[in-house]
């Protein structure tokens, strides 16, 4: 076991998981020679997990759960789990919660799965049985005075030590979820209650213990899924409800709530149709950031009262990370949008640095608030497995690439306070700054790319005529011209839409001579906007 950094080191350690073993390694953006500070030989690790306070990291193996201390560099203790599918620290990680899925057995009595650790000494406090892997998790209050625990139709509250029986109920015909804010008592509870037979659905704030009384509430209609996300503070709520899919678009409706401890509820008022994609409350102030609409997407900050605060930059971005301190917000574009990242400064409002991390499935801040990471990681991609650490300058000092044939799971960094890091950043080929996005080349045709040949003239004595200059071809209204960008993936996307909105000109054509369409051809043709709007993006 290596242990060449010092046990009060103000380093964090980054956790990488892969097929083969989990490493512990020190932080790449604070030193320019990496330690592996402990190697565990494990084969298909399948979770691991830092506290909250970054002093203790959970592996879980085929056998057992080991419990490791990052301060003594030593195994604490190992707990007689093989299935584990979940952990998670509470609030102040004095308790380690451990979930299996739920099982039965024919003429046996069902078996606890959701079971409850003293993290200071693996010594079991709690056991119960938990059906449900969504929602699993009991939620505590900050202060882990309380913690409930969601089952149909119902929440039962617990005050430690007393793990064995309940001490409060709330019980709702329709109750699906419900989250707890991170106050001082009295305590705030949120719930969603999913209506039927013409019965709205509805999101309720009570108040614990008296869980008789509705401090806010707000109504809606046909949404399958609710989201929550309180403020620093616990006393404000926002609530993203959706949809699959509808009607009106593909990606299907959502609808954005804001509720608080006042009792008051509204809309937030978004200035683009389209889906919202991401929300996040700043981690020191009452304001909020949403990303929503149809790409190119919009990001708008919110103040407490709801009001636009201010606009920062459209572009192809559908999530948003606040640092830990609220100074910077980072907006990225992952999944199947481009890997872009532009950094904001919150205080001066100004746009720090744009990079661009392709094919980005994990993004992190590291907890000194100056880097992050960013990674490929499987079974999302199998290819190009690795990860990134830059500064939020733009800067890039950091690259780990697998080897072929190779695979990275998880990286993680370590919670806690650091300082900043000043490593040298690492230079592109050209020698300019990794990851910078370039200025995009003029258009070459295929045929000229990769060669310095000259065209060859038919009459060499013949005077060269000078080049007309053609006006660049504006799509026509209602119509489409083919304007490829040079990229092979756009140009076929681009082929495809072309495809279908000439299929949807001759629909048209038919259905004003009077034929009779299919569901579906209906349907095609009510879409011809967002595949015209997709185009355009696409072009950009």
């Amino acid at each position: 076991m290596a242990s060449a950094v010092p046990k009060s080191s103000p380093i964090p350690l980054l956790a990488v998981r892969g097929p083969s073993a989990v490493q512990l390694v020190t932080s790449p953006a604070h030193q320019d020679e990496i330690t592996k500070v402990e190697v565990f030989n494990i084969e298909n690790c399948r979770l691991t997990c830092f506290s909250r306070s970054g002093h203790q990291f959970v592996i879980s193996t085929k056998d057992d759960i080991q419990v490791y201390c990052c301060n003594t560099r030593r195994v604490l203790y190992t707990l007689p789990k093989r299935r584990i599918n979940a952990i998670e620290y509470s609030p102040q990680d004095t308790y380690l919660m451990l979930f299996e899925s739920f099982t039965t057995t024919a003429g046996e009595e069902e078996k606890p799965n959701l079971c409850i650790y003293k993290s200071s000494s693996g010594e079991l406090v709690g056991s119960y049985i938990q059906k449900k892997q969504n929602e699993w998790a009991p939620i505590w209050s900050n202060d882990e005075a309380i913690f409930g625990r969601l089952q149909t139709n119902q929440v039962c509250f617990y005050e430690p030590p007393n793990f064995e029986r309940y001490v409060n109920r709330l019980a709702i015909e329709g109750l699906q979820m419900f989250s707890l804010g991170k106050s001082i008592p009295p305590y705030t509870i949120g719930t969603f209650i999913k209506g039927k037979k013409g019965i709205p659905d509805c999101v309720r704030l009570l108040s614990y213990p008296d869980l008789k009384a509705t401090i806010a509430s707000k109504s809606f209609f046909n949404f399958d899924h609710c989201n929550m996300k309180w403020n620093y503070r616990g006393t404000a709520l926002l609530v993203l409800c959706s949809t699959d899919m509808s009607e009106n678009s593909y990606y299907g409706d959502t609808m954005l709530q804001h509720l608080n401890r006042n009792g008051d509820s509204s809309s937030i008022q978004l200035s683009k149709a389209g889906p919202v994609y991401s929300m996040e409350w700043s981690p020191v102030t009452d304001e909020f950031v949403v990303v929503y609409g149809f790409m190119p997407s919009k990001a708008t900050v919110f103040n407490a009262k709801c009001d636009v605060a201010w606009e920062l930059s459209s572009g192809a971005k559908n999530v948003a990370y606040y640092s830990f301190d609220g100074l910077h917000l980072a907006l990225c574009g992952f999944g199947n949008v481009s890997g872009n990242i532009e950094v904001w400064n919150m205080k001066d409002r100004k746009r720090v640095s744009q990079i661009e991390a392709l094919d980005t499935t994990h993004f992190q801040w590291c907890y000194d608030n100056y880097h992050f990471i960013t990674a490929t990681t499987a079974p999302r991609l199998r290819v190009k497995n690795g990860f990134k650490v830059w500064r939020l300058t733009g800067e890039l000092v950091y690259e780990y690439k697998t080897g072929e044939n190779q695979e990275l799971w998880q990286v993680l960094w370590q919670p806690g306070s650091y300082e900043r890091g000043q490593k040298v950043p690492i230079k592109g080929e050209d020698g300019s700054a990794a990851g910078k996005p370039k200025a995009a080349a003029a258009y070459r045709p295929p045929h000229l790319r990769q060669t310095t040949r000259q065209v060859p003239k038919l009459h060499d004595d013949a005077p060269a005529k000078p080049a007309t200059q053609h006006p660049p071809r504006v799509p026509k209204p209602g119509g489409v011209e083919e304007l490829f960008t040079g990229d092979l993936e756009k140009d076929k996307k681009i082929k495809q839409l072309h495809k279908k909105l000439q299929q949807i000109k001759g629909l048209k054509e038919r259905l004003a001579n009077g034929d009779k369409l299919e569901v579906d051809q209906l349907e095609k043709i009510k879409r011809e906007n967002e595949f015209v709007e997709e185009m355009e993006n696409l072009r950009l």
